[in-house]
């Protein structure tokens, strides 16, 4: 969900639950860092270097919204809905993002070239034996995490967008229906997540 708030930021709406903190990690960690290290002084190392620092700017942001608040809860005031934020991101840091995924998902097509040991190919390949899953599941995760960053707006984020917004820094305990329009969310989510059937969520 995207809302102008000032100029070249977006007010969006995101869930940053422990799923998805752990997925940012691994874009960062597995993918970002070691692409940039093996692409240095080869040309799309300065891009790469660039989507590194938005990415970590970006998660800083969205762990800075979780501690601030507000806490969100089911109408019965008894469950804490974990993490449903609006929060200030950078529009150029998502378009550049995306860029770079487009970049990265461009490489894993073609073949590196063994005579020439540099570039955005060799490094993804590279990772197919790094013991952290494959370049394929890397830049897929990246996709999937862009997505929860970048939510389509329909009328159940404008719902809980609302919600919030109306709430001014407080507490917030939905309406039933508001907690439908959750519950909707939160199995579209899943999906994007884990690009699989949502059956987790109602295993615990």
């Amino acid at each position: 969900m995207i809302k102008q708030s000032r100029p070249g930021v977006s007010a969006r709406l995101v869930v940053v639950d422990p799923d998805f903190e752990a997925q940012c990690e691994r874009v960062n960690e597995h993918l970002l860092v070691p692409v940039a290290e093996s692409t240095r002084g080869g040309q799309g190392h300065e891009a790469l270097v660039e989507a590194l620092a938005a990415f970590r700017s970006i998660s800083d942001s969205l762990a800075a919204a979780v501690e601030r608040g507000p806490r969100v809860w089911t109408p019965n005031g008894r469950w804490e809905h974990e993490g449903l934020r609006i929060v200030d991101l950078p529009t150029p840091h998502i378009d550049l993002l995306y860029s770079v995924l487009r970049e990265l998902s461009g490489a894993l097509v073609g073949s590196p070239d063994s005579t020439r040991p540099t570039g955005t190919a060799v490094a993804l390949h590279s990772l197919d034996s790094a013991g952290e899953g494959t370049a394929v599941s890397l830049v897929g995760t990246m996709a999937r995490v862009l997505s929860l960053m970048d939510l389509t707006p329909d009328t159940d984020t404008d719902t809980l967008t609302g919600a919030l917004e109306a709430a001014d820094g407080q507490d917030v305990r939905l309406t039933y229906a508001q907690e439908d329009a959750w519950q909707r969310l939160a199995h579209r989510l899943t999906m994007l997540l884990t690009e699989d059937a949502p059956l987790h969520r109602f295993l615990y």
